[in-house]
């Protein structure tokens, strides 16, 4: 599959290096881990902190859709989560 616009703006080598200065960060600030216990359905399983990091690389690579930040999310699953988090992502 052709990696297409996202491809040229987000690379593995960005999502190392990103996913490194995220945790620094937040455990400098002493971030809390946060369970989410949604009205509906079963809490969340993926931390806090891979989220908010799937959030930047889709501004990064200016995705806009859900179908491109799940393709994003997906393609660089092993770089965003590195050694901390050890389930796939979720498909469908």
């Amino acid at each position: 599959m052709p990696e297409g616009r996202t491809g040229s703006m987000v690379s593995k080598q960005w999502g190392k290096a990103t996913r490194n200065s995220v945790l620094d960060f937040l455990r400098e600030t002493h971030f809390p881990e946060l369970t989410r216990r949604g009205g509906r359905g079963s809490s969340c399983e993926d931390p806090e902190w891979l989220i908010m990091l799937i959030g930047v690389g889709a501004v990064k690579g200016k995705e806009k859709t859900y179908v491109g930040i799940h393709r994003l999310s997906t393609r660089y699953w092993q770089e965003l989560c590195g050694q901390e988090v050890y389930a796939p992502p979720q498909f469908g």
